[in-house]
């Protein structure tokens, strides 16, 4: 009877870490976030944002948020600056599952202008995300003011000028921005409008989250061990 109970548990296990798998296709991050002048959280697939996370319009401070992120899902994040002084992105990505962390400098972002200022959703209204998946299909067909996605332009790192140092995010992480005048300067200082409202995004990939498969083999591995230990006591 014990034996046979060993079995059970083998394959209760194992059960529940398929269960696990299935699950697996979302990645849970903690984002750590803050835009001058604003900016709109979302995440969503390559051609439809799904999913608003927060927003905010003071840049001074950084919030933070977690959320799951489905498997080959992209994160975008809508910005907009006030025209003056400066202008930029500063964020970190944690991946909980690993502990990995990116930024938002990091060379897999892509950046796009629409060239709608004044127009950026903030919210999770249907107004919103009606104008945002708009703007995601004019961007994929290459039809907009930067012609699609682009690379985005790094400036300086946390803590330099006029922003100062933002406690919350590492100092590694440097504002980026879109370059509309394509001239190699940092399009991060001086007020400017870099074809505004812009859309950066990130496709973290499937390669961050554990594979079904490998747990499947792991689970039947389990089981066929408790039939094993059954045989071999009977």
């Amino acid at each position: 009877m014990k034996v046979f109970f060993n079995s059970v548990k083998g394959v209760t296990v194992g059960l529940a870490l398929l269960a696990i798998s299935f699950k697996a296709n979302a990645i849970p991050f903690e984002v750590d976030i803050t835009v001058d002048n604003s900016y709109a959280l979302f995440y969503g697939t390559q051609t439809t944002a799904t999913n608003f996370v927060g927003s905010d319009n003071n840049w001074p401070t950084a919030e933070q948020y977690a959320f799951d992120l489905p498997a080959n899902n992209y994160i975008y994040v809508v910005t907009q600056s006030d025209l003056a002084v400066a202008q930029g992105f500063l964020a970190q990505f944690t991946n909980l599952l690993t502990n990995e962390r990116f930024y938002s400098h990091d060379s897999q972002w892509q950046v796009t202008a629409t060239g709608r200022y004044g127009f950026a959703p903030y919210d999770s209204t249907p107004a919103s995300f009606a104008e945002l998946n708009s703007q995601l299909a004019l961007a994929n067909a290459g039809t907009n003011p930067s012609a699609g996605w682009v690379a985005t332009t790094a400036g300086n790192a946390n803590g330099s000028a006029p922003w100062g140092n933002l406690s919350s995010i590492d100092s590694a992480a440097r504002w980026s921005w879109y370059n509309s005048k394509k001239d190699g300067s940092d399009p991060t200082q001086g007020g400017f409008n870099h074809d505004e409202y812009l859309i950066f995004r990130i496709n973290v990939g499937a390669q961050s989250v554990p594979e079904p498969s490998s747990i499947l083999l792991f689970t039947l591995g389990l089981v066929g061990l408790g039939l094993a230990r059954r045989k071999y006591k009977a």
